[in-house]
């Protein structure tokens, strides 16, 4: 499932929210998603998250995989220290939260995680990546859509490519 992405809880929001300031970047990388059938899972831990302000039944499903958490994705969970990122400017309960979600993806074997949550979910991954500990790909939407978390390495001269790809998902004023 390299190539699938995990959907977080802020990803979800500003897809779902055209007020959000994400959305349409969100949009445009549900696009990208679906014209490249990348598989995209959602986490009972985001459907917690997300039904304390909107019904999962808003969301049409037919697109999502719905993964339950089990104790062996607690296990893998587990396996990761979110202890080491503990900060006065982080809740606790948010980084277990956050963790629990990167565990998933991880444990059942995701290539990417989408986030709008670029300076903590997103610097986790990238953090766990570089020391060896995620194959998990950060997919921060706050930066704006871009084609580099799908190369090899994050690398490569995307140039005009950015702006082509981003024109043919066209805009959200359709």
């Amino acid at each position: 499932m390299r190539n699938g992405v995990f959907l977080d809880t802020s990803f979800l929001i500003s897809l779902v929210n055209p007020a959000e300031a994400n959305h349409p970047t969100a949009t445009l990388y549900y696009r990208h998603f679906l014209k490249e059938r990348m598989p995209m899972a959602i986490s009972a831990i985001v459907v917690a998250e997300f039904c304390v302000k909107q019904k999962l039944s808003t969301l049409t499903l037919e697109q999502f995989i719905l993964l339950p958490f089990t104790h062996e994705d607690a296990e893998v969970v587990a396996g990761l220290d979110f202890k080491a990122y503990q900060s006065p400017t982080v809740s606790r309960q948010v980084l277990k939260d956050d963790f629990k979600i990167i565990g998933h993806a991880k444990a059942r074997g995701f290539g990417h995680l989408a986030t709008g949550d670029g300076s903590t979910m997103g610097r986790y991954c990238d953090e766990l990546r570089t020391r060896g500990e995620l194959h998990v790909r950060a997919i921060k939407i706050g930066g704006g859509f871009s084609l580099e978390p799908f190369t090899p390495d994050g690398q490569g001269d995307l140039g005009s490519v950015l702006e082509e790809e981003a024109a043919q998902y066209g805009s959200d004023e359709e």
